[in-house]
């Protein structure tokens, strides 16, 4: 069934072009991606399908009684409201309303009684119709499936961004969409945040349109791709891997087709010309209109010639390079504490680093890994007990905040101020970060999150250090930039410690994943995916956030039904399965620091049943015992 048409649409702000004939369309058992550089329009094209502006020209329509469940990238709330009365917001209005019209319709007389009648009824219809008395049931059913059961009393102001998103995403489910709009929906969600949402839009029912900069999501989720390059959407099938394959393939052939018409056009030109040269020498009008024909060709095929592909989109071009260390020891953190307060971060956490090690901190929201990094960059030293940094390590830091920024000065002072770099030098290194004259003067406080990233890179690119320490690198930057720093950083040969949620760029740049967990650091051979396999109990309770409510509820009731001797049994179970459990994740240490893939994975998915079978006795013990 067709939801939604977007045909030969255009879009102009005064003289600037966004959209250009734009066309595509969402059937209702489709799962699409919107790509393209910051600031093409992607936002734009959500705004227009969903009629909050008006296209230029062209048709942007939704199919008659479609509902939509809309997540913008950036929501204002009442900071001072609860989660629920966000929630219940627009049905109060809908409730009220509909009380206005019983009041009516009790109060009417006379003729005016079948006019009122009529209005409560319409009134009725739509307070059925947003889900009626069962409206504030079904949201906090649908906040605890969600994961914020127990915020529904708290302020939003209280919120991280990460649940700020997920109440954006209950308050879009709410209307039981067809079609579900998101707008960068990853955005403050850590790694486990974002792994449920993979497996949340991917067992979505209805369809999906999701613009989004992460790659791994567009390849779990979606099955197909837009691509909105010069104002045009190009529509391709399958997820973002084969979108790349196919953009690749496309873009070799186009440069073959290229390449073959250029040599054509050399030739027809010499023919021209040694087709000029005779007709000059001679008085016969013949070769005249020779000439000209010949000249008429050549001016129709530079007309209808095969343009040039643009083989790489425009994008950064960053290269960082390292000063040389005779050390072995990067870093050295041994019985590391932190705390804030009560809160307690980190108790007596190591963490080596070798001299030419890419290392990954990974972790939930708010467990302190940018607490750490902080504290290595500005404590670390070869003198300090629990911080110890190689003697000749010098530390390039890119925060996730940008807060290293002087956000008073302009973009050309921040980089002229590095070692009294010259004029030259900062605009051309600028400019490979696609800052162009005008933009250099502009203050950085009023730079964009990108384009303070993007300074900060430069910043690095400038200085050389041989131990780059990175906070969300990629925070803000579209997938080209990304791929331009994942390409520069595979070619950095210093050290590098780095906190990402992207784990495509994980992937592509670490060879160790460090996790936070209770207040400790815990260490995994190989890239972010191979520490998705090892840890991969971890991922299933993500993903499988179901009812709390629910869940203790089964509980309970099993506790009921367990008799003295099913909790010895289950107790032998629980000490065997620990035993295995134990002797597994050994083995599967052992098999990736060998590299024996296979033989990890098998391990892993062996490991990942135990656990599993192992929290389920857990579970019925613990209830048995309450």
């Amino acid at each position: 069934m067709l939801l939604a048409t977007f045909q030969n649409v255009s879009k102009y702000y005064g003289a600037q072009v966004v959209l250009n004939g734009a066309s595509f369309q969402i059937y209702s058992d489709t799962k699409l991606g919107l790509i393209g550089p910051n600031g093409c329009g992607k936002t734009t094209i959500l705004r227009i399908l969903l009629g909050h502006e008006p296209p230029t020209s062209g048709l942007a329509s939704l199919t008659s009684g479609t509902r939509v469940g809309y997540v913008p990238q950036h929501v204002e709330y009442d900071e001072g409201e609860t989660v629920m009365d966000h929630l219940l917001a627009d049905h109060a209005r809908v409730a009220e309303e509909l009380r206005a019209q019983e009041d009516r319709l009790a109060a009417a007389t006379g003729d005016a009684v079948q006019k009122a009648m009529r209005a409560y009824q319409r009134a009725r219809d739509v307070f059925e119709r947003t889900g009626g008395d069962h409206f504030p049931e079904r949201a906090r059913a649908m906040l605890d499936a969600l994961g914020l059961g127990d915020r529904c009393e708290q302020l939003i102001g209280s919120l991280s961004g990460g649940e700020r998103n997920i109440l954006s995403l209950t308050h879009a489910l709410l209307a039981e969409p067809d079609l579900l709009v998101l707008d960068e929906p990853a955005n403050h969600l850590d790694y486990l945040g974002v792994a449920w949402l993979e497996d949340f839009l991917s067992k979505f029912r209805g369809a999906v349109l999701v613009v989004s900069h992460n790659r791994y999501l567009l390849d779990r989720v979606v099955g197909g791709i837009l691509q909105l390059q010069n104002g045009k959407i190009d529509a391709y099938t399958g997820n973002y891997s084969e979108y790349r394959a196919t953009r690749l393939r496309e873009l070799m052939a186009q440069q073959r087709e290229y390449e073959a018409n250029q040599k054509r056009l050399a030739k027809l030109e010499a023919l021209v010309l040694k087709m000029q040269n005779i007709a000059q020498g001679h008085d016969d009008t013949t070769w005249g209109k020779r000439l000209k024909a010949r000249r008429t060709q050549l001016e129709r095929a530079r007309a209808e010639a095969v343009e040039k592909p643009q083989l790489e989109e425009d994008s950064i071009k960053a290269r960082f390079t390292a000063e040389a260390s005779q050390a072995d020891i990067a870093l050295d953190m041994r019985g590391y504490t932190k705390s804030y307060g009560d809160l307690s971060l980190f108790e007596g956490a190591d963490l080596q680093i070798s001299c030419g090690e890419r290392v990954a901190l990974v972790g939930v929201n708010g467990c302190g890994k940018t607490s750490l990094l902080r504290d290595v960059v500005e404590r670390g030293s070869w003198e300090n007990p629990v911080i110890r940094v190689g003697p000749t390590m010098t530390i390039g830091y890119g925060a996730q905040n940008q807060e290293i920024l002087n956000h008073e000065g302009t973009v050309l002072d921040e980089i002229m101020n590095i070692d009294y770099t010259s004029y030259g030098t900062a605009r051309s290194l600028l400019a490979r970060f696609l800052f162009d004259d005008d933009d250099m003067k502009k203050k950085i406080s009023s730079l964009s999150g990108g384009e303070r990233n993007r300074l900060q890179l430069a910043r690095l690119m400038l200085q050389k250090p041989n131990f780059l320490i990175l906070d969300e690198p990629t925070n803000h930057l579209d997938i080209p930039a990304r791929e331009a720093i994942e390409e520069a950083l595979s070619d950095y040969e210093g050290t590098l410690l780095v906190v990402s949620h992207d784990s495509y760029f994980l992937d592509k740049i670490v060879t160790r994943v460090v996790e936070a967990r209770d207040r400790k650091l815990v260490s995994y051979p190989g890239d972010f995916s191979t520490f998705r396999y090892v840890s991969g109990q971890l991922f299933e309770k993500a993903t499988g956030r179901i009812s709390t409510r629910r869940k203790e509820r089964e509980k309970a009731s099993d506790s009921k039904r367990i008799s003295k001797n099913r909790l010895a049994q289950l107790e032998i179970s629980i000490e065997r399965g620990e035993a295995r459990k134990a002797e597994l994740e050994k083995l599967v240490i052992e098999a990736y620091s060998r590299n024996d893939y296979v033989e990890g994975k098998r391990l892993s998915e062996e490991l990942k049943k135990v656990a599993e079978l192992l929290e389920s006795h857990y579970e019925k013990w613990f209830a048995a015992n309450e």
